[in-house]
């Protein structure tokens, strides 16, 4: 088959469907890569992928240039002659769709890990935004073949939108490589010495610093436990309005730190990982954090609840509720042997998530929708 893997971003690709590519090519398919040119080219060149370019203003919400995008993409995807497309995020979801059939496309597939603050946010103009997603997803759901879902509450609501639920797949989680994430000692004295930081436990969070990834609480418990841990945020942010200032950030109460490339480094330096988002889809940060053997305590949200059995692998704390917060990492604060304990329990449930073991899914997936 000729399989055409759509992003919206190079770094997604790069990250997070690596091991479906190599899965792809091992079987004899040929595949490309179709990103917009952006800091990762040249990391997907390197790998050895067939990179295909398109035109794409990610943030913009001009009908001219979102128009001029659709039918630039359009030209380059029927110029591939594709067996099959797999789509991820909204843009591709829905404008990758249409212009894959227009490119006539045989099979089409879509990939659904998250709905984000478009579904979060309820602002004016969120709300507006959302309403014309949710037209373009109902065009998109007449003429994909599949769409994939990551947790089960994201398909209940795209269902309850009218897509059918024969067209419904539900594989948790895009995988993790666990060659990279495992639980391996690190030098914490001399970390915590180079960043000027006292000896006690660190309490990390990873996520890109929007508000609804919960970085108010994060900061809220940081104040409240301060004389007992360290509390670091990694994550990359910009001037978008959904992200938390550098002067918020930077408030002392949580060292942060930035956008990092070697988070395995920092999840293994860790005691206890943190994410208390609004909505996940199903957090990939929260499998990493498992899989070095790492206590979580991450919101009831949705998405959350299903990568975490509260007081199995990890603690569940209310969402946008920061006393709850702090009680939970408190709780594994003074509680080393709780803290040891599900944290062996996530290695023993992060393992299961073997990114390898999920593109066989997708594999088989692809040959049922193309009755190979």
């Amino acid at each position: 088959m000729r399989v055409g893997i759509l992003s919206h971003s190079g770094m997604s690709v790069y990250h997070f469907r690596k091991a479906l590519i190599l899965a792809l090519q091992e079987r004899k398919d040929e595949v490309f890569v179709i990103v917009p040119k952006d800091d990762y080219a040249d990391k997907l060149l390197n790998l050895g992928f067939k990179v295909v370019f398109y035109d794409l203003q990610r943030n913009s919400l001009n009908p001219f240039i979102v128009l001029k995008n659709f039918f630039s993409l359009k030209k380059v995807l029927k110029s591939l002659n594709l067996t099959l497309i797999q789509t991820s995020a909204h843009k591709s979801n829905t404008f990758g769709i249409i212009a894959s059939f227009l490119a006539k496309i045989p099979y089409k597939i879509a990939l659904v890990e998250g709905l984000g603050s478009f579904y979060v946010d309820n602002n004016f103009k969120t709300k507006l935004v959302r309403l014309n997603i949710n037209l373009l997803y109902k065009i998109a759901f007449k003429i994909a073949n599949k769409f994939i879902f990551v947790n089960s509450s994201d398909a209940q609501f795209m269902q309850d939108l009218g897509l059918k639920q024969e067209k419904i797949c539900i594989i948790k989680s895009v995988g993790i490589n666990l060659k990279r994430f495992f639980p391996y000692k690190v030098d914490k004295d001399e970390f915590l010495k180079e960043h000027n930081m006292p000896k006690k436990p660190i309490v990390l969070m990873v996520a890109r610093v929007l508000w609804h990834k919960g970085i108010k609480e994060f900061y809220e418990a940081a104040f409240a436990l301060k004389d007992k841990a360290n509390f670091i945020l990694i994550g990359g942010r910009d001037d978008n309005s959904s992200c938390a200032p550098l002067e918020f950030l930077q408030n002392g109460a949580v060292y942060y730190l930035g956008q990092k490339e070697n988070i395995e480094y920092f999840l293994n330096l860790s005691d206890i990982f943190v994410l208390p988002s609004y909505k996940e889809g199903f957090p990939i940060s929260v499998l990493e954090a498992k899989a070095c053997a790492k206590t979580c305590v991450v919101s009831d949200a949705q998405g959350c609840v299903e990568a975490i059995s509260n007081g199995y692998d990890g603690l569940l704390s209310r969402v946008k509720d920061s006393k709850d917060l702090i009680n939970k990492i408190n709780l594994l604060l003074v509680d080393e042997k709780l803290r040891l304990n599900l944290g062996s329990n996530a290695f023993k449930e992060a393992i299961k998530f073997d990114e390898n073991e999920i593109a066989k899914r997708y594999l088989s997936l692809y040959n049922k929708v193309v009755n190979v």
